[in-house]
């Protein structure tokens, strides 16, 4: 309940007040979230970068990206639509898509700005949170933007509930996939498995797939580009292999705004 207060209290605040703060705490942020794994990861994909900026950078865009999720509990939709712009939303909206995203820019930013530009609902696969308050955060922000939020567990029963409602159903696909459904491609400079599950949700529908592109352009604003991977029928891996290409364009245009403190790979 506190957190949940201090949340809601801080969410009102400006953002460019926010900024500041995410700018003060990110020497303890460094210091004591995942550095090592952010180091190695931005090491091994970038061997002839300078890794040390890249780390900085890194930790800089993530600091302001979590105070800008905090402040979407209170920021004004039509301030939203102006700070995040979209290039080629109207394809989604007659719905009956998949549509593929990345921990690149700002995912949430994205994806709530989304649901208020097209006309189709969207539909958002997500893992629920083992923290309350951060659950009660996203489930706020989804009913406060029009969003439905659906525990990955329960993806094949609802959208065979839901396939009336011609939605757009989004799933973010660049983290290190659990069992054995997936498909190996060469990414950031290592052999890498990533889930198969949207591409047989898009085989088994016959719906196309599309990519959303999220580049930050100035602190608080974002431009988002929506383009389409492929139309149905689709081979096995094809899927899978076209998203982790337009995702390592997006990683190589900013390398530093991708989500590099995630466990993706176990080794070297």
């Amino acid at each position: 309940m506190l957190l949940d207060a201090i949340l809601q209290t801080t969410s009102r605040w400006p953002l460019d007040r926010l900024h500041g703060i995410a700018r003060c705490a990110q020497p303890l942020v460094r210091a004591t979230y995942r550095r090592r794994v952010v180091e190695d990861n931005i090491r091994y994909a970038f061997p002839h970068a300078d890794s040390v900026r890249l780390v900085r950078e890194f930790y800089a865009g993530a600091s302001q990206a979590a105070v800008e999720v905090l402040r979407l509990l209170e920021l004004p939709e039509a301030e939203l639509r102006e700070r995040v712009t979209f290039e080629g939303a109207e394809a989604l909206d007659e719905g009956n898509a998949v549509l593929l995203m990345a921990h690149h820019g700002n995912l949430i930013w994205s994806i709530c700005a989304l649901s208020t530009v097209i006309a189709a609902p969207v539909f958002t696969v997500y893992k629920p949170p083992h923290v309350d308050a951060m659950d009660n955060l996203l489930l706020r922000l989804a009913d406060r933007f029009g969003l439905t939020l659906v525990p990955a567990n329960e993806i094949r029963q609802q959208v065979l509930k839901r396939r009336q409602k011609r939605p757009v159903w989004t799933l973010v696909a660049d983290q290190r996939p659990g069992g054995r459904d997936r498909h190996t491609v060469r990414f950031c400079g290592r052999d890498t498995a990533f889930f198969r599950g949207p591409e047989r949700l898009a085989r088994a529908m016959k719906w196309p797939v599309f990519y959303l592109s999220c580049q930050r352009t100035a602190p608080g604003r974002y431009h988002c580009r929506i383009e389409k991977l492929a139309d149905p029928p689709h081979d096995r891996g094809t899927v899978v292999e076209a998203y982790v290409a337009k995702l390592q364009e997006d990683i190589d245009q900013a390398p530093a705004d991708w989500l590099w403190s995630h466990r993706r790979w176990r080794g070297p």
